[in-house]
């Protein structure tokens, strides 16, 4: 069948059920099957790995790596000082892991978009676990490595403002990794900047920073691979 045919049946089946109120889980399977590299989980509990793991800032995201650190882009720390506030693994209106003040930041010295910020122990706004940060947070373990092919998971908070910070998690293949560098097909967004990027095992692969502005099924996505010396730089500014 022609693809603009198919399209259109799409449009046609999602104006029918939204009319009728029938079929809704079916449009969103069928949507989903259509732009095969395009798929996004609504995340409904984030009070449990891998999503302990990831925290809000106003406009992007962050994770956890250690010891009341978490990492996220330069792009997005330099908006932030001492005593500014994250929160972890917030879901809208239905709770958080706690919001932090922040304590330090750290860029790395190369020219990778990555930044350690580490935060106070204690919570401003304490967490379903109590005030300690470390424990309402779940760090994440590195992936050995990534290879073209694999499939991989980016997940954080696309527009949190107007998603009422909401956790989403798109996936897709990974299309290629060179130095530092690691490039796949996962519709990501404004807001996804300094989301973690897991393989299968929710082990880290790399860091978000950008995607293309084209919306189609030809747009790609791209972190920063974690090399030795990154996971090094990493190591060496966790918290004490």
């Amino acid at each position: 069948m022609n693809k603009n045919v198919v399209i259109k049946s799409l449009a046609a089946l999602t104006i029918l059920t939204s009319v009728t109120g029938i079929g809704i889980t079916l449009v969103e399977e069928v949507q989903q099957t259509a732009k095969a590299e395009n798929n996004v989980t609504k995340v409904k509990d984030t009070n449990i790995f891998p999503y302990t793991g990831v925290v809000a800032f106003k406009s992007a995201t962050g994770f956890v790596v250690g010891k009341n650190t978490i990492l996220t882009n330069k792009h997005v720390s330099k908006n932030y000082k001492v005593g500014d506030r994250i929160t972890a693994h917030p879901n809208s209106d239905k709770g958080n892991g706690g919001i932090y003040s922040i304590k330090k930041i750290i860029n790395y010295p190369g020219k990778e978009d990555v930044s350690v910020i580490q935060v106070e122990e204690r919570a401003i706004e304490r967490g379903p676990k109590g005030f300690n940060f470390n424990d309402n947070v779940t760090p994440f373990k590195y992936a050995a490595g990534a290879k073209a092919g694999e499939r991989i998971k980016v997940i954080g908070y696309p527009h949190p403002y107007k998603n009422k910070y909401v956790l989403y998690e798109p996936t897709g293949p990974v299309m290629s990794v060179e130095g530092s560098s690691i490039v796949y097909s996962a519709h990501t967004e404004s807001g996804n900047s300094g989301s973690p990027v897991l393989n299968s095992n929710n082990e880290l692969v790399g860091i978000h920073f950008a995607s293309d502005v084209k919306n189609d099924d030809n747009r790609n996505a791209y972190g920063v691979y974690f090399t030795p010396e990154i996971k090094k730089f990493i190591a060496e500014n966790i918290d004490k």
